[in-house]
């Protein structure tokens, strides 16, 4: 049971290659399945992960290089297609990329992941909704729940900062 949970991260990952290549072609619809099917894989992999005891020390590793690397290459794919309004993906970009190296240099200097918060869950998935919405032709309720999603995304990042420099200080001070 402990390896369903990466077994479902590698998966994630490798849809990546598989449903860029769709949206890169104007397949929308197929990329919008299968960005459901990745994002839906990255609830189960933590589900199953927490109530079967099955949290490993290669999945505490892979499942969050597998959700940066999957909203990261959709948001660039929007940023370039520009199918939705360009500020939207750049300014979720750069909180992605910011959460992203922080974890990086944070892991680095040994301390643990800081785990993200449920506001922080609920932007992500929101901003899964909003695309699998744009991309399936659900148009305008995606535009809605983008102009929803990028403040929500702004301030869980923030918090994410905060509660990264807060865990950090209290970690060297023991």
């Amino acid at each position: 049971m402990s390896a369903i949970p990466n077994i479902l991260s590698i998966t994630r990952i490798i849809l990546i290659p598989v449903y860029l290549y769709y949206f890169i072609n104007a397949n929308y619809l197929t990329a919008g399945i299968l960005f459901s099917i990745s994002a839906i894989t990255d609830f189960f992999d933590g589900y199953i992960a927490r109530k079967y005891d099955a949290v490993t020390d290669l999945g505490r590793i892979l499942d969050p290089f597998a959700d940066k690397l999957t909203i990261i290459s959709i948001l660039i794919a929007l940023l370039i297609s520009e199918i939705i309004p360009r500020f939207i993906p750049i300014i979720l970009l750069a909180r992605e990329l910011f959460i992203f190296i922080g974890s990086i240099i944070a892991y680095l200097l040994g301390f643990d992941f800081i785990h993200p918060s449920k506001l922080g869950k609920f932007s992500i998935f929101l901003l899964y909704l909003a695309i699998v919405l744009q991309l399936v032709g659900i148009k305008t309720v995606a535009k809605y729940l983008f102009y929803t999603v990028v403040p929500l995304n702004v301030f869980s990042g923030l918090n994410y900062a905060y509660s990264t420099i807060k865990y950090l200080s209290n970690k060297n001070n023991k």
